[in-house]
C-alpha cells in the first residue's frame, strides 16, 4: 500500500510538473552578479578575470591541510589524532597491513583537490585566451601565473606516486586533463615529471613577455611575487624543487640563480617567500591553527620522534612545538601520549607557507653536495645552522655524510610543510629509516589512487 501511495504522489507530481511547463515559460534569468561558465569562458570582462584569478587562488590553498596531514602521516612528522573516523591513524599509517584505502575521503587532498585546482587554471586559460579585454601582454600574465600555480598542483599529485624499484610502474597521473570527458593517458612518474617542468618552463617564457605589471590583484600571500618579473623567481624556485626531484642537480642550480633563493641567515631570511592566506569569514580560517592545550580530541598532533630525535638548542623545536599540559591519546595509539602540538601559527588567521627561502638554501645545498661542490654545500647548511643555533657545521665533509646532514636538516626546516620527510625518505631509498614502533604500522610506498582513476 505504501509503495503504491509513493508511486501515486510521483506521478501526481509529474502532472502537476508537466501542467506547470505548459502554463509557465518564463524567459531565462542571467544573474549579473554571477555569470554562467559560458560567458566567462568567451568575451569575459576583467572583472570576471579577476574572479576566476582569485578562485584559483582559493583552490591552490585547498591542498594545504590534506597533503601536510596525509604525507604527513605517511613520513611519521605528525600523528592526525583525528576521532571523528578511526581511518586517520589505522589506514594512514598502514596498522590494518594493507595500502590506503583509495577511496577514504581523507586521501582526496592529496589527488583530488590538485585537480580541482588544475582545472581551474585550465578555465582561466580557456577565458584569458577567448576574450579582447586584454592585450597579449596581459594575457600572457594571466597565463604564467595560472601554469606556474597548475605546475604546483601536479607535483603534489605526483608526489602521492612513485616510480617503483624498477622506474617502470603501469602510471602515475594524468597531465593532459583539459577535456575532463577525454583525458590524457597516465604518464610514467619520470614522464609527468618531465612534462610539469615543461609546464614551468613555459609558464616563466609567458611571464617574461607579461610587461611589468599584472592585470589582476593577488593576495598579499604573494606580496613578494606579485609582478611578472618576481612571479618569475617563485616559477623558478619551484622549477628548482622539481629539478631536484627529478636528480637533474644542474638543473636545480640553474633554476636557483632565477628564484629568490637568499644565502643570508637569520629567521626573517629564512620565512621569506609565498603564503596562503586565511582570514575571517566569509574567507577561511587557517585549517592548521589549533589553539595552546585545546580540549579537543581533533588535533594533529607532533610525531614523538621529532622531539627525541632533535639536537639540543634546535631553535626550531622552541618555534615549531608547543608542549601540552595534558596529553593528548587516541584509542588506535595504545599507549602512547602525545604532548607536542604545532606551535607555528599564532591565530586562526595566521598565512601558511607554501615556498620559502629556507627550502631553497636546502636544495641548494643538496645540489652542491651531489655535485661535490662540498665547500658550497657546507656554507649553505651552516647559514641554517646558525640561524637555528646549532653553530657550524663540523661532521664529515663527503658527500654521504652531507646529504644525512641535509635530510635531516630539511626533516626540521621543513616540518608540516607538505610532508617533506616521506618524499625524501623515498627519492633516497630510507623509508625503512621512519620510525613505526608506536603505531605499530608501516610507511608506504606511494598513494593508491580512487578507483576511478584506475
Amino acid at each position: 500500500m505504501k509503495r503504491l501511495l509513493c508511486n501515486a504522489c510521483v506521478i501526481a507530481l509529474l502532472a502537476v510538473t508537466v501542467t506547470a511547463c505548459d502554463f509557465f515559460d518564463p524567459d531565462t534569468v542571467t544573474d549579473p552578479n554571477s555569470p554562467s561558465a559560458n560567458q566567462v569562458r568567451n568575451g569575459a570582462s576583467q572583472s570576471d578575470l579577476q574572479n576566476l584569478v582569485t578562485g584559483l587562488e582559493s583552490r591552490h590553498r585547498n591542498t594545504t591541510t590534506g597533503v601536510t596531514e596525509l604525507y604527513g602521516s605517511f613520513g611519521r612528522e605528525v600523528y592526525a589524532t583525528f576521532a571523528s573516523d578511526p581511518r586517520f591513524i589505522t589506514n594512514w599509517l598502514g596498522q590494518d597491513g594493507v595500502t590506503p584505502d583509495a577511496e577514504f575521503f581523507g586521501d582526496g587532498d592529496a589527488f583530488n583537490t590538485p585537480y580541482a585546482a588544475i582545472k581551474q587554471g585550465n578555465f582561466v586559460i580557456e577565458a584569458v585566451n577567448n576574450t579582447d579585454a586584454v592585450d597579449d601582454q596581459e594575457r600572457n600574465g594571466y597565463i604564467g601565473f595560472a601554469k606556474t600555480i597548475q605546475a604546483y598542483q601536479y607535483l603534489i599529485a605526483l608526489n602521492g606516486q612513485w616510480r617503483g624499484p624498477d622506474r617502470k610502474p603501469p602510471g602515475s597521473i594524468r597531465i593532459d586533463v583539459d577535456d575532463p570527458l577525454n583525458p590524457g593517458p597516465f604518464l610514467s612518474y619520470d614522464d609527468a615529471l618531465a612534462e610539469i617542468r615543461n609546464i614551468l618552463d613555459d609558464a616563466n617564457s609567458q611571464l617574461s613577455n607579461a610587461g611589468n605589471e599584472f592585470a589582476f590583484t593577488l593576495s598579499e600571500g604573494f606580496a613578494g611575487f606579485n609582478t611578472p618579473s618576481t612571479m618569475r623567481q617563485l616559477n623558478r624556485a619551484l622549477a628548482a624543487r622539481a629539478a631536484i626531484y627529478a636528480e637533474d642537480w644542474s638543473g636545480a642550480l640553474s633554476a636557483l640563480d632565477a628564484s629568490f633563493l637568499a644565502l643570508e641567515p637569520g629567521e626573517a631570511s629564512m620565512n621569506e617567500g609565498a603564503y596562503h592566506v586565511f582570514g575571517a569569514p566569509p574567507d577561511q580560517f587557517n585549517p592548521l591553527f589549533y589553539p595552546r592545550n585545546a580540549n579537543t580530541n581533533q588535533i594533529l598532533m607532533v610525531h614523538p620522534s621529532m622531539i627525541e630525535d632533535a639536537l639540543p638548542g634546535d631553535l626550531r623545536v622552541e618555534r615549531k612545538f608547543f608542549r601540552r599540559d595534558e596529553p593528548i591519546t587516541n584509542g588506535d595509539l595504545p599507549g602512547v601520549d602525545l604532548f607536542y602540538q604545532d606551535n607555528r601559527y599564532e591565530s586562526n588567521e595566521s598565512p601558511i607557507p607554501f615556498l620559502r627561502n629556507e627550502e631553497l638554501i636546502l636544495i641548494f645545498a643538496e645540489a652542491k653536495a651531489q655535485t661535490e661542490s662540498f665547500s658550497d654545500a657546507v656554507d649553505a647548511l651552516d647559514i641554517l645552522r646558525v640561524t637555528w643555533g646549532l653553530g657550524a657545521y663540523s661532521d664529515s665533509v663527503n658527500k654521504e655524510a652531507l646529504i644525512e646532514e641535509i635530510l635531516f636538516q630539511r626533516r626540521y626546516s621543513l616540518w608540516a610543510e607538505g610532508g617533506h620527510r616521506w618524499i625524501d625518505a623515498r627519492r633516497y631509498g630510507r623509508l625503512d629509516k621512519i620510525p613505526t614502533e608506536l603505531d605499530g604500522g608501516q610507511v608506504f610506498e606511494k598513494l593508491a589512487r580512487p578507483l576511478s582513476e584506475r
